[in-house]
């Protein structure tokens, strides 16, 4: 009887058992989910970093024609893109935000940006304004790219008087369908 014990002994050691498969599992599942992490942590981004110039003194054109009157304010005269990584290139897309800080009777739209096709601009009826565009340009590896952008004012009849604030959210779409968002302030005087 002991010889009949001791085969099932031997035999149940080498054959599978739950414990066996249940620990070989628990082993396993580091590695799978580190080989299916992997892939994700590889595609993170392009290493750049965008902003905007420091606000300076800007003209404003008319936004009913671009020309004549022009109304001075304060705002960025671009923004940039500073890649720390390996040459890009492909469409850059993005969108322009400008909010009103406060109640106000115009609004401050983008006139054009250097090298970008400018779509779909328009005020609302609270004098904010939203444009998208494309730019087409090659951030070359370790440098920075700046890409000027030029303002205008809403024109409104009548106009109106002393110097309005706004919020500038430029939000930037680079080749690797990754965001980046600079935020500042834009002015204009009446």
């Amino acid at each position: 009887m002991s010889e009949i014990l001791q085969e099932e002994v031997v035999a149940s050691e080498s054959g599978v058992s739950r414990r066996r498969v249940v620990a070989g599992v628990a082993w396993s599942l580091p590695v799978i989910a580190t080989a299916i992490a992997a892939p994700a942590a590889a595609a993170s981004g392009l290493s750049a970093t965008t902003l905007l110039s420091a606000a300076s003194t800007i003209t404003l054109a008319s936004s009913a024609t671009g020309q004549g009157t022009t109304r001075e304010g304060t705002g960025p005269a671009d923004f940039q893109i500073i890649n720390s990584g390996s040459t890009f290139t492909g469409p850059i897309t993005g969108t322009v935000n400008i909010k009103p800080v406060g109640i106000v009777s115009a609004g401050v739209g983008v006139h054009s940006i250097t090298s970008a096709t400018l779509t779909s601009s328009a005020y609302t009826s609270t004098h904010e304004y939203n444009a998208t565009f494309t730019l087409a340009q090659e951030v070359p590896a370790g440098q920075t790219v700046s890409v000027p952008i030029f303002f205008q004012y809403e024109r409104v009849n009548p106009a109106p008087s002393g110097t309005l604030a706004y919020t500038l959210t430029i939000t930037l779409r680079l080749p690797d369908n990754t965001d980046r968002i600079i935020v500042g302030t834009v002015t204009v005087t009446y």
